[in-house]
C-alpha cells in the first residue's frame, strides 16, 4: 500500500512538473511571438583610412585607456563593435556606408596590401557600400585594392547597385570581373535570427559627381535604382527586411529640418526599412525618421559607431532603440587589430617613405597653436596659407629658373584635415600627410598628386585670379583658392572676370612688389598639383573665350603635354620621379627654425594669426572701378553708356513730340 501511494505521489509530481514546464514554454513562446524578432545593426561610414586615434597621432596611446584626448582609432572601433556584437551575435549585422578609403598614409599601401578591407574583415564587418573615394585610384586602382585584400582571405561583402560598366572602354573591365565573381554585388540576402534580410547599396548623385576617376563607369538615378532593388528583394527574394547602404548624405535645409539625398530616398521608396547613410560626415545622435524609416549616419573617420535596435513582427519592422557611441580613450584597443595597424606602419616606412628619408612616426615640427580650415572663414585660414606655402616651397626646391618668381596654388577641397596642436604640439609625418593626401600620380600611379610648374605672363595671372574668384560661387567653397608668393586686391562691385585690380609678388617675410598685370611681357612661374594645373587650360572654356591662359616653358613656348610640366624628385634617375604634393609639406616644415632648442622645428608665429592674401576692397570710386581694367570692364561700361544714351534720346524725343502736340 505504501509503495502504491509513493508511486502515485511520484506520478502526480511528474504530471505537475510537466504541466508547469509546458505552460512555461507556451508562455515563453507566446511572449516571444508578442515581442517579435529582434535585429541589431552596428554601422560606421567614411572611415577614410583613419586607422589611428586623432589628433595629433603622437597623442594617441593605444595600449592604455583614459590618458589621452584623442578620438577614433580602428582598434578602438573594433572594441566597440565586438563588444556590441557579443551581446547577441545571432541577430547582429555590421555595415559600413562607404568611403572606407583615402585620407591618411595607410592609403599609400592599399593597392598592394588592401589594408582597410583586411581590417574590416578582421573586425567582423558583414558588408560595405562603395563610396566616391574608393574610386580615387581609378577603377583599376579599386580592383587592385580588392584583389590585394582577397589574397589574404575573405573580405566583407561589397555592394553597389546603380553602377554601369562601359562596353566600349576597357578601364573598368577588372572591376566588372569582380562583380561577375560576386565580390561586389548589386544586392544580396543574409539571415539573422530567423529574419530574411535583403541588402543593396547606392552611390548618390553628388558623390558620383565628385568621383571623376570612376569613369568610364556611369551611375543610374539612386531612387529609380532603389525602387527596382526593393521590388526584386521583396517579390523575388522574399526578404522580410530591406536595408539600403547609401553613400549620399543628409544635411539641414533652410527651415532647420533634415533633408538631403538619403531623406529623399527614404521618402520616395517606403519599401526600404533602414537607410545606412554616408558621405556627408554627419553624426546623427538620433535617427531621422522618414515615414517610419530610420535614416542613420555615424559622422566620419571612426569617431562614432552607431547601434540600431530593430524589431520584426507581423511582417513589419520597427525601431526600438538607438545609440551613437563616441569612440574615445575610454575604450580599449583590440590587440590583434592594433598589431595589424603597427605592421602596416612598418610597410609604409619601407615601401613609401624611405626615399623621403622619414618614417611614419617621425616628428617634423611642433606647434602651440592649431592650423585650421573653416568653410565659414576661408579667407583667413592659416592652414590654407601654410598649404599654399608648402606647394610654392616644393616647386622652388625641385625646379630651376630661381630668378623667376613662383606663385603657388591649392584649393580648399584638396585640404582634408586640420593640424591640431593637441597635448604636446608634436606633428608627425602622418599628421602632415593628412593635410593634402588626395590623388594619384600621372607617371608613377603612386598615391598623391604630383607637383607641376609652368610659366604665364602677368596679364594671364590676372586672368587666372579672375576665374578663381568666381569658382566658389559656381562650384562651391571646395574650389576656393589659396595662394603663396603673392597677394592681390579686388573690387566686387566691378564686373565678374575683371575685378582684380592690383597684384603684388613676394611674401610677408621678404616684402611685396607691385606687378604690372596689364603686361604680356615677362613671365611668372605657376606651381600647383597636376590636377589644378590641367584645369588652367579650361579658363578659356569657362569664360566663354573672354579670358585665355596658355601655360608655357621658361623660353615662352607653349606646354603641350602635362608630363613636360611635372617636377622631378631625382634628376639622377631615369624618367620622372614625381614630387608629391604631400611631400612638399615635409620639406617646408623641415626648413622652420628650432626656436626652443629641443631639436624640433617650430611653426613660425605669423601662421598663428594667418595672412589675408585675397583682399576685398568694395568701392564705387572711379579709381578702383577702372584701375587696370580690361576689355571686360570697359566694354561693359560702353554698352551701359550706349543703352543709357539710347534711353535719354527716347525721353527727349518723347518730350519734344509732346511740346509739338
Amino acid at each position: 500500500m505504501k509503495n502504491r501511494n509513493n508511486y502515485s505521489f511520484h506520478f502526480c509530481k511528474k504530471i505537475i512538473c510537466f504541466t508547469f514546464c509546458f505552460s512555461l514554454f507556451s508562455f515563453t513562446s507566446l511572449f516571444s511571438q508578442t515581442q517579435g524578432k529582434r535585429l541589431t545593426i552596428i554601422h560606421t561610414n567614411d572611415l577614410q583610412s583613419r586607422l589611428l586615434g586623432f589628433a595629433p597621432n603622437s597623442d594617441f596611446t593605444p595600449l592604455t585607456t583614459n590618458d589621452d584626448k584623442t578620438v577614433g582609432g580602428i582598434a578602438r572601433v573594433a572594441n566597440v563593435i565586438r563588444n556590441q556584437r557579443a551581446k547577441a551575435p545571432e541577430r547582429t549585422l555590421v555595415l559600413d556606408g562607404g568611403d572606407w578609403m583615402m585620407g591618411t598614409l595607410f592609403q599609400t599601401i592599399s593597392t598592394f596590401e588592401g589594408a582597410e578591407l583586411r581590417l574590416m574583415q578582421a573586425i567582423g564587418y558583414d558588408a560595405a557600400v562603395i563610396g566616391n573615394h574608393e574610386f580615387d585610384f581609378h577603377c583599376d586602382g579599386l580592383a587592385d585594392i580588392i584583389e590585394s585584400a582577397m589574397r589574404h582571405g575573405d573580405i566583407p561583402q561589397l555592394v553597389l547597385s546603380n553602377g554601369n560598366f562601359s562596353e566600349e572602354r576597357k578601364e573598368d573591365d577588372r572591376l566588372e570581373a569582380l562583380f561577375k565573381k560576386g565580390k561586389i554585388l548589386p544586392h544580396f540576402i543574409m539571415e539573422k535570427n530567423g529574419i530574411r534580410i535583403g541588402m543593396f547599396g547606392l552611390l548618390g548623385k553628388e558623390a558620383a559627381s565628385v568621383a571623376p576617376y570612376s569613369k568610364p563607369m556611369t551611375f543610374d538615378d539612386p531612387i529609380e535604382s532603389a525602387k527596382k532593388m526593393t521590388a526584386f528583394l521583396k517579390n523575388e527574394e522574399k526578404a522580410d527586411v530591406i536595408i539600403c547602404m547609401t553613400h549620399s548624405g543628409v544635411w539641414h535645409v533652410k527651415d532647420g529640418s533634415w533633408g538631403g539625398e538619403d531623406v529623399d530616398l527614404a521618402r520616395a521608396v517606403p519599401a526600404i526599412d533602414v537607410v545606412i547613410s554616408g558621405h556627408s560626415h554627419t553624426p546623427l545622435p538620433e535617427p531621422i525618421m522618414v515615414n517610419g524609416t530610420p535614416v542613420v549616419q555615424a559622422g566620419s573617420e571612426g569617431e562614432y559607431v552607431g547601434v540600431l535596435e530593430m524589431q520584426y513582427q507581423d511582417g513589419k519592422v520597427q525601431m526600438t532603440d538607438y545609440q551613437l557611441v563616441k569612440v574615445d580613450d575610454s575604450f580599449a584597443t583590440e590587440t590583434d587589430i592594433n598589431s595589424m595597424v603597427d605592421s602596416f606602419q612598418l610597410t609604409i616606412d619601407d615601401k613609401v617613405l624611405e626615399k623621403y628619408n622619414v618614417k611614419f612616426t617621425d616628428v617634423l615640427a611642433e606647434t602651440d597653436f592649431d592650423l585650421t580650415i573653416s568653410r565659414k572663414s576661408l579667407v583667413t585660414s592659416n592652414l590654407g596659407a601654410f598649404a599654399a606655402d608648402a606647394v610654392r616651397f616644393g616647386v622652388e626646391k625641385f625646379s630651376g629658373n630661381p630668378e623667376i618668381p613662383v606663385v603657388g596654388f591649392t584649393t580648399a577641397g584638396l585640404i582634408r584635415d586640420n593640424l591640431l596642436a593637441g597635448e604636446r604640439g608634436m606633428q608627425q609625418v602622418s599628421d602632415l600627410y593628412r593635410i593634402m593626401p588626395l590623388g594619384r600620380g600621372v607617371v608613377d600611379q603612386d598615391p598623391g598628386y604630383p607637383l607641376a610648374k609652368g610659366f604665364i605672363t602677368p596679364a594671364e595671372l590676372k586672368n587666372v585670379l579672375e576665374i578663381l574668384l568666381i569658382a566658389p560661387s559656381i562650384k562651391g567653397n571646395s574650389h576656393f583658392a589659396f595662394f603663396s608668393g603673392m597677394r592681390f586686391k579686388y573690387n566686387p562691385n566691378r564686373m565678374p572676370l575683371d575685378q582684380v585690380y592690383e597684384v603684388e609678388i613676394g611674401n610677408k617675410k621678404d616684402g611685396y612688389a607691385l606687378l604690372d598685370i596689364s603686361s604680356n611681357e615677362g613671365l611668372i612661374a605657376i606651381g600647383a598639383n597636376a590636377y589644378i594645373y590641367e584645369s588652367i587650360n579650361l579658363i578659356g572654356e569657362i569664360s566663354k573665350g573672354i579670358l585665355s591662359v596658355i601655360p608655357k616653358h621658361a623660353d615662352g613656348t607653349p606646354i603641350e603635354d602635362i608630363n613636360d610640366a611635372l617636377l622631378d624628385f631625382s634628376k639622377t634617375e631615369p624618367g620622372i620621379q614625381e614630387v608629391k604634393e604631400w611631400s612638399s609639406l615635409f620639406e617646408l616644415t623641415k626648413s622652420f627654425p628650432d626656436l626652443n632648442g629641443n631639436g624640433f622645428p617650430d611653426f613660425p608665429e605669423f601662421y598663428k594669426k594667418g595672412e589675408v592674401r585675397q583682399i576685398e576692397m568694395a568701392s564705387w570710386s572711379p579709381i578702383l572701378m577702372y584701375s587696370n581694367a580690361s576689355k571686360v570692364m570697359w566694354g561693359t561700361t560702353g554698352i551701359f553708356l550706349l543703352i543709357g544714351s539710347f534711353f535719354i534720346w527716347l525721353i527727349r524725343r518723347f518730350r519734344k513730340k509732346r511740346k509739338v502736340s
